[in-house]
């Protein structure tokens, strides 16, 4: 049956106003398709009604973590995400074995063919092994290393049908190999934990590296190299417009007036939130671990055991919209971070209340919490 949602404030072409949509078999029609057909109505009155969240960077939740969780588990976890608004989720792999890896990668492949949440796993993502050392954060080093044509081949042929973006050191992939690699199979390639130089951003960007991984989160900056100052991948972010760079905008990676920087200086159709949220998101638990390195989860965020840095995130989709909101993006602008620019870097037909797009809803209340989530027109009840 058609699903017609009717609000005051329902996000169309960049603003809110009055009026409904129209959901049929998964995709949003127009009005005038409907015609003399039922259909099961729901009024969301002054709530705002926007397109369903997208979280492209997120490790788990409710104690599951999906690099090395069972398809049952995987479920689980995005249940929890869509209570939370995220109506399409890209569960992250981190750095391990090439065995554990491609295990992962099977499990989200189950969990993909779940009829009922299934749909709400837009792919994986690989984040790792090929980082820096230098700027491992919470990345196993004896993990990490040159990227292995051996491995990545297998993988890409193995599984390139749900990877859909793989992060990477440039300053480590020799003539650009890796990224070109990826971009022929139609796999993003994003610069991560890397100590990349302005030189090694535009060889990347030449052979097809178009987005920059948790901006500030182990990202070079300024260097010298006698005395000639030499750019970092974060200085190449706001260089170059077209660039898209993902932010953790959690009010703790990223304080209040970061954001606010970030938000003056680059083109808000290029910027992307997310959660970078780890297994303990959603749980009471005050010890943890990413991999085998221990973390302790304090002031809102989890950190390395010895406080020397953030290991990850503890937010989910909802909340990286009030901090955005907080630190002075309108609602409209917000939203287009969390939805429509992810949905458009991965040409998904997600991220608009427009017709022919999916049926992915998220409805907030006054105060931008989740009230209720559609996906393909159809309520859910995990919230």
């Amino acid at each position: 049956m058609i699903t017609c949602i009717r609000g005051k404030n329902i996000l169309k072409n960049g603003a809110f106003s009055e009026g409904c949509v129209f959901i049929d078999n998964g995709k949003i029609i127009s009005e005038a398709d409907v015609g003399a057909k039922e259909y099961r109505e729901y009024d969301f009155g002054e709530d705002y009604v926007i397109p369903g969240l997208i979280d492209l960077h997120t490790h788990g939740a409710v104690g599951v973590d999906y690099g090395g969780a069972s398809c049952e588990e995987i479920l689980k976890a995005i249940s929890f995400q869509r209570s939370h608004g995220a109506t399409s989720v890209m569960p992250t792999v981190t750095s391990s074995t090439f065995e554990k890896t491609c295990a992962a990668l099977e499990n989200i492949r189950e969990a993909m063919k779940d009829e009922s949440i299934g749909c709400s796993i837009i792919g994986a993502h690989l984040e790792g092994p090929y980082f820096s050392e230098k700027q491992s954060g919470a990345q196993e080093k004896s993990m990490l290393g040159n990227p292995k044509p051996e491995h990545y081949k297998y993988i890409v042929e193995n599984f390139g049908d749900i990877i859909k973006r793989w992060d990477y050191a440039p300053e480590l992939d020799i003539n650009g190999e890796f990224c070109e690699y990826l971009k022929a199979h139609n796999i993003i390639p994003s610069a991560a934990h890397t100590d990349a130089k302005y030189s090694d951003m535009c060889l990347a960007r030449e052979k097809g590296c178009n987005l920059v991984t948790h901006l500030y989160s182990c990202t070079s900056t300024i260097t010298r190299e006698m005395g000639f100052r030499v750019l970092g991948v974060i200085e190449c972010a706001y260089l170059w417009d077209d660039m898209y760079i993902e932010i953790i905008a959690d009010g703790k990676h990223l304080p209040i007036e970061l954001l606010r920087l970030i938000f003056k200086l680059k083109p808000h159709d290029k910027i992307i939130l997310v959660s970078d949220s780890l297994k303990v998101a959603g749980s009471t638990e005050r010890y943890s671990n990413v991999g085998n390195m221990p973390c302790i989860i304090e002031d809102g965020v989890c950190k390395l055991l010895d406080r020397s840095a953030f290991a990850g995130s503890i937010a989910t989709a909802d909340v990286l919209i009030k901090k955005a909101v907080e630190a002075g993006l309108d609602l409209s602008e917000a939203v287009k971070m969390g939805s429509e620019n992810p949905a458009y870097l991965f040409g998904l037909s997600k991220g608009k209340l427009d017709v022919g797009y999916d049926g992915d809803i998220t409805v907030l209340d006054k105060d931008l919490n989740v009230k209720k989530v559609f996906v393909k027109g159809e309520i859910i009840n995990d919230n």
